[in-house]
This record gives structure tokens, C-alpha cells and sequence, in this order.
């Protein structure tokens, strides 16, 4: 094997998806579409019978082959999580740091700083809040209290502006994760998830609210519509054309949320700052009651969501390792859906992400036709084969960055 190869360590990406503008009704705006995008795209690869885990950035996920030999090796980091992406920089963390990589004309990530991190987990939570300003904790996933460690790191140089805590408004012996930062009408929105001391999930979601500037709490929201919503391993929220927030709620085992719930899609309206009690659109009734796990936002009011087989899953393990996943195409407004022609696929983190232009990627990770990328567009409702991957046992991780 080539020696750019090989991180060690299991790798996580986080993804966020987000789209906004101005009205606040609910009639599909048309999107000018860029003629090109200039997206890049890191994956992550896995050969865990090795414990080989490198990373690979690719210039187009549309058509094409590419193979593990070419993926790259990131030296003294063994345990490298994915931040984030913008501007043409990747952010990654190991155990200690949150370093900054640029991308040369071969693909070959570099690294240009770094500042001390909040810890490792395996699912971080960002926001960029401007163009270099990073909002970002790292660290464990779950903390006694509700009390989580964040930073807000200077993209441009790598320092830390500042440092905190923020407090989940969750009763004592509760137990609670952030599950996402949204920038939304200068507010940032962390849905949590929240459940009682022995990790049962209740039957709502929340969502705390907290001042973008200060960081200062606001109040905290919920819906008796979903048992969870957004999760940081999965794309699984767009702000649309008009300001509207969406979240779908992946009530499914997998999440430790509560199936009792259906899965489904919940809004906030453009402008407000509460759940909009008048939307609801339920996928389990859609889907003969599977669950949903991620989303990501085409454009125009069309999104993909990621569905469990709920039929194949005879035990915990079946989420993640065996070809449990399907995908189907949705609108937000007239809740028509269609099933997406593509084989069933196994692993459901952050897999499935937005490319610009009225499409969506989404990684199969299949037995029938083996590790690909397929582009769902918009524009006709369908889906197509587009670059097919060789010499990895799965893509465990997808980000475009420009």
C-alpha cells in the first residue's frame, strides 16, 4: 500500500447542512443554481480486519473509480475525528488538538496550526458563526449536570477567542448529549438528547436556546412529536429557502431515542424561535413504520432521508453492520415521497450530504454492487451511480468542502 495511507483510530465526520434566506411562507423559491460548485470531498475509509482508517479527498463523487491506495496517511494523529470543512481547509481532532489542513494540488492534506482541544469524542458538534470564526466542543458526549465545554476557535490563525461551558436545562440525575450547534437568527439551537437516569428516553424532544454573541442560555423548547431531534453523526437539518428550520427526528433505537414515537420531520418557521405545532410530517406512517436516521436538503423544498429496515434488524448490531438502509426522496411541503432505486446499504453515519446544484451524495455501502457514491437530483427525482470506490470495506465517512 501506497505510504500516504493510513490513519489510525475509528473516524467520525460530522456533518451540517445549512441553507437560508429571507420569506417566511411556505411556496417553493427557485434556486439559482451555480454552473459549479467547486465542491471537494473527504472520505473516510475503513478496513478494520487491518485497522486501517485513511482518509481520501477526491475532486468529483459524480462518475469515475478511485481506490485506497491512493488515500492518505496523517502522522502522529492515531485517533483523528472530522470537524469540519470550509473555504478549502479541512479541521480535524485527535486526542489533544484541533488541527487546521489545507489541501494541495494532489490532494495531499497539510497541516497550517492547531490549538488545544476540549477532548475526544466520536461526535463533535460545529458551527462556523463567520467565515473564521469556529464554534466547536470536542470532548465527551455526555457529562453529569449537563455541563459541556466549548470553544470558539480564529480559523484564520488558530487561536482560541474564548472558552466556556454551556449548561442543558435538565433536571438532577438526567442524563444528557448535544447533539448539534445551528446558527439560526443569531441564535445558536442545541438539540439534546435527554433521558432519565437509567438512559430511557422521554417521550419529547428538546432543544436549548442560547444567545450567539454571549453564549448566554435563553430557554429551552420541545416537541411531543419526536423523542430526539438532529444528531451530530448524521446530516439531519436544513435551514430552506425561506428561513425555515427543519430536524428530522430519528426516534429509532439506533439513537437510543424511543420507537414508540414515529420518526419524522419537525419545523421551526422563519423568525421564530418555537416549534411550529401546525407541521408534522410522519415517515414511519410513510414507510410501513421504519424508522428514520439522516437528511439532507436538495434544494426547492426536496430532501433525501435515510430509512432502517426495521424488518431486517433482528439485533443492535444490524444498524450499523449489516445492509439494513434504504433512501428515499421527500418534499417538505406536499410530503410526497418516492424510494430511491438503489441496492440496500450498511452504516448510517454521515453518509449522505448535499453537493450544491440540486443533488445530494449519499454513500452506499452495498453487497450487491459494492462501495459507491450515488447522486440523487432534484430536478428529476431519480438517482444515479456515480463514482464507485475499491479496496475499502466501507466509506464511513463523507464531507464536501469548498
Amino acid at each position: 500500500m501506497n505510504t500516504k495511507v493510513i490513519s489510525l483510530g475509528v473516524l467520525f465526520i460530522i456533518v451540517l447542512s445549512l441553507f437560508s434566506c429571507s420569506s417566511d411562507d411556505d411556496t417553493p423559491n427557485t434556486v439559482e443554481e451555480d454552473p459549479k460548485k467547486d465542491y471537494k470531498f473527504l472520505l473516510a475509509l475503513a478496513l478494520p480486519a487491518t485497522d486501517l482508517y485513511p482518509f481520501h479527498i477526491i475532486d468529483d463523487v459524480e462518475t469515475g473509480n478511485a481506490n485506497i491506495l491512493d488515500a492518505q496517511e496523517i502522522p502522529n494523529l492515531p485517533y483523528n475525528v472530522v470537524i469540519n470543512g470550509k473555504d478549502g481547509y479541512i479541521y480535524l481532532n485527535s486526542e489533544t488538538k484541533l488541527t487546521k489542513y489545507e489541501v494541495n494540488e494532489d490532494g495531499i492534506l497539510t497541516p497550517l496550526g492547531s490549538v488545544p482541544n476540549t477532548g475526544i469524542s466520536g461526535g463533535p458538534v460545529s458551527e462556523f458563526l463567520s467565515d473564521n470564526r469556529l464554534l466547536v466542543s470536542t470532548g465527551a458526549r455526555a457529562a453529569d449536570g449537563g455541563v459541556f465545554n466549548y470553544q470558539i476557535i480564529n480559523t484564520t490563525d488558530m487561536t482560541e477567542e474564548t472558552a466556556g461551558t454551556i449548561t442543558l436545562p435538565i433536571n438532577e440525575g438526567d442524563k444528557s448529549a448535544p447533539s448539534l450547534y445551528i446558527l439560526k437568527d443569531n441564535k445558536i439551537y442545541v438539540p439534546f438528547y435527554h433521558a432519565d437516569a437509567n438512559w430511557g428516553a422521554f417521550n419529547q424532544a428538546s432543544i436549548a436556546i442560547y444567545n450567539a454573541e454571549t453564549m448566554a442560555y435563553e430557554k429551552v423548547i420541545t416537541t411531543d412529536k419526536a423523542a430526539g431531534v438532529g444528531f451530530s453523526v448524521v446530516s439531519s437539518h436544513a435551514i430552506v429557502e425561506n428561513g425555515d428550520l427543519y430536524l428530522t427526528s430519528t426516534n429509532t433505537d439506533y439513537w437510543g431515542a424511543n420507537e414508540s414515537i414515529p420518526s419524522g420531520i419537525v419545523r421551526i418557521k422563519a423568525g421564530a424561535s418555537d416549534f411550529d405545532d401546525t407541521y408534522f410530517f410522519n415517515l414511519s406512517e410513510k414507510f410501513g413504520g421504519n424508522h428514520t436516521a439522516g437528511m439532507a436538503y436538495a434544494g426547492n423544498n426536496k430532501a433525501v432521508v435515510q430509512v432502517f429496515r426495521s424488518d431486517l434488524i433482528t439485533e443492535y448490531k444490524d444498524y450499523q453492520g449489516s445492509y439494513v438502509i434504504e433512501y428515499h426522496a421527500i418534499d417538505l411541503i406536499t410530503k410526497e415521497t418516492t424510494k430511491l432505486n438503489l441496492p440496500l446499504s450498511k452504516y448510517p453515519r454521515r453518509t449522505v450530504r448535499s453537493i450544491g446544484n440540486g443533488k445530494v451524495a449519499i454513500v452506499g455501502n452495498t453487497e450487491t454492487e459494492g462501495n459507491n457514491i450515488y447522486i440523487y437530483d432534484a430536478a428529476t427525482n431519480t438517482v444515479t451511480k456515480g463514482l464507485s470506490y475499491t479496496g475499502t470495506d466501507a466509506i464511513q465517512g463523507f464531507l464536501p468542502f469548498k
